[in-house]
């Protein structure tokens, strides 16, 4: 919460927002302090919601000041308490307020109360209260757009964008996030920005989507913020800078960005941020792995099985890896199905190791598919099956897997669930080789022996 926000709150709780002065007897004046309207403080949340020309967007500023209007028994304010505010206050008081602002809503919708309207729609959008209905929804929108109400320009955008309501248009889209955009709705600022990237609805400019994203970045929005520090670390449609990434992933992290946290962790890895530093690359991938980021779960362990940054510890190791692994996380998965296989940080259970390194080969794991392929081969742990080691193996070696290239050779040369083919076998030890593999390097020297051998 910005500092000019605090202090806003504190005078509107202190009910010292406005001051008028009354005669004394006598002569001299005294000054009363009046008590700020619950119509003003709901007018300035909804601007703090989602920012305006006057107000950055401060999310949890605008919660506060509809809880002081909503006590005062201002309706409006309960609404958008009980519709807006899901990630700020617990269900029960949200339904509460439900209960004592849904007759407000659908009567003053029906006289055209531009944020009743708001509220109506988003209750048709979300099916909070009603059934869903993405037309009804639409029309409500449309209708406190048409009042000049931002958010529901902002929502218009959105519903022209995807299709929900009302056909496609990416022209519509741009035109609603502009007119929202230009109140300084700062989600509708980034919606705009993504249109200019990415040429959706208007002409492709790099300049203008940089412009908009500076905007709503600038004012508050997280996705603005955690897009720009992106683009400046790789100088996608900017000058590529280091300073300015890191800027913007700190501004994002502090404010809990998940994801952020998560790249400015590895920004102390690879030494974007400095020299390298696991520790603190650590203390953010915490964070991020607790706030229930898959990827930072799976480094988290990593960092406690091999002591990076932290003490190793192996059981630590394996609880991360089973909150990433419960996620599909395929490398945790297969991480996981290891720490089963060999006992370490857990009981020793080779047939929960194959099921963890059979869904992480179903997700794509090379080395879970090659450590199948060498199961089935030799059969440990599994019934011996050549054809699905072969599968197995197949899979691994077509994403460049050194020691799956050698044994589809080994396979080929021995003829065990294929044909016997030297010319085969050859080719896979080829491309084995030719990625580092020794045994595949000595395997090529025997068949050219051999092949001398058969030729004499």
């Amino acid at each position: 919460m910005s500092d000019h926000h605090k202090e806003s709150l504190q005078q509107a709780r202190a009910s010292k927002q406005r001051r008028r002065s009354k005669p004394l007897p006598g002569g001299g004046e005294l000054t009363l302090i009046e008590k700020p309207s619950a119509t003003d403080l709901f007018k300035r949340a909804m601007q703090m919601r989602r920012g305006s020309e006057d107000e950055e967007m401060d999310e949890a500023a605008a919660v506060e000041l509809l809880l002081l209007a909503a006590a005062q028994d201002y309706l409006p304010a309960s609404a958008a308490l009980a519709l807006f505010c899901e990630s700020h206050i617990g269900e029960e008081e949200r339904d509460a307020h439900f209960d004592r602002s849904i007759e407000w809503i659908q009567t003053n919708a029906e006289r055209n109360d531009e944020w009743a309207m708001l509220f109506l729609g988003t209750m048709y959008f979300d099916g909070q209260r009603v059934g869903q209905n993405y037309p009804a929804a639409a029309r409500l929108f449309q209708q406190a757009a048409d009042c000049g109400n931002a958010s529901a320009q902002g929502f218009l955008g959105y519903m022209y964008a995807a299709g929900y309501g009302v056909p496609g248009n990416m022209q519509a889209a741009v035109s609603y996030y502009r007119a929202a955009a230009e109140k300084g709705h700062v989600v509708a600022q980034f919606d705009l920005g993504v249109c200019y990237a990415q040429g959706h609805g208007v002409v492709k400019s790099k300049v203008e989507a940089v412009r908009w994203f500076h905007l709503a970045a600038g004012r508050g929005d997280l996705h603005a913020q955690a897009m720009l520090a992106k683009m400046y670390l790789t100088g996608n449609m900017v000058e590529q800078s280091n300073a300015e990434a890191l800027r913007w992933f700190r501004i994002a992290s502090d404010r809990g960005h998940i994801a952020s946290q998560f790249d400015l962790g590895i920004c102390h890895v690879n030494g974007v941020a400095g020299e390298q530093n696991y520790a603190a690359a650590m203390r953010l991938f915490r964070k991020a792995a607790e706030g229930g980021y898959a990827q930072a779960q799976l480094d988290v362990g990593i960092g406690y099985a091999l002591g990076l940054g932290v003490s190793k510890d192996v059981y630590q190791a394996v609880y991360w890896f089973r909150m990433a692994a419960d996620q599909d996380n395929a490398a945790a998965q297969y991480n996981l199905g290891r720490m089963y296989e060999s006992g370490v940080g857990i009981e020793r259970d080779i047939q929960t190791a194959i099921e963890w390194h059979h869904r992480a080969a179903e997700r794509g794991n090379s080395k879970a598919q090659l450590n199948l392929g060498l199961r089935f081969a030799h059969g440990r742990g599994v019934d011996k099956n050549y054809a699905t080691a072969i599968h197995w193996l197949d899979q691994s070696a077509k994403q460049g897997d050194d020691r799956a290239l050698y044994n589809l050779g080994v396979l080929h040369a021995q003829g065990w669930g294929v044909s016997a083919s030297l010319d085969n076998a050859r080719s896979y030890y080829q491309q084995s080789a030719r990625l580092g593999n020794q045994r595949a390097e000595k395997a090529l020297q025997q068949l050219a022996v051999k092949t001398l051998s058969e030729t004499a």
